[in-house]
């Protein structure tokens, strides 16, 4: 089942490209952020995240389920 503060953790890291940033404006720890991802690619069964350096990159599941959790605020 899918929670809606995991679509609202996906969708502020779809924005600000960062875990990092998204866990400032949600006002969250980086590890919160981290495991409310874990949580929703479990939910879903799809990676929707990757790692790139020392950054983070929606792949083209989470980029198309962070927009939606967008369009449906």
């Amino acid at each position: 089942m899918l929670n809606l503060t995991q679509l609202k953790v996906l969708e502020a890291v779809a924005r600000h490209g960062s875990v990092t940033e998204a866990a400032r404006e949600l006002r969250y720890s980086q590890p919160s952020v981290s495991h409310h991802l874990g949580r929703l690619e479990a939910a879903t069964g799809a990676r929707l995240v990757q790692r790139v350096g020392r950054g983070i990159r929606l792949t083209p599941e989470g980029e198309l389920l962070a927009q939606r959790a967008a369009d449906s605020t």
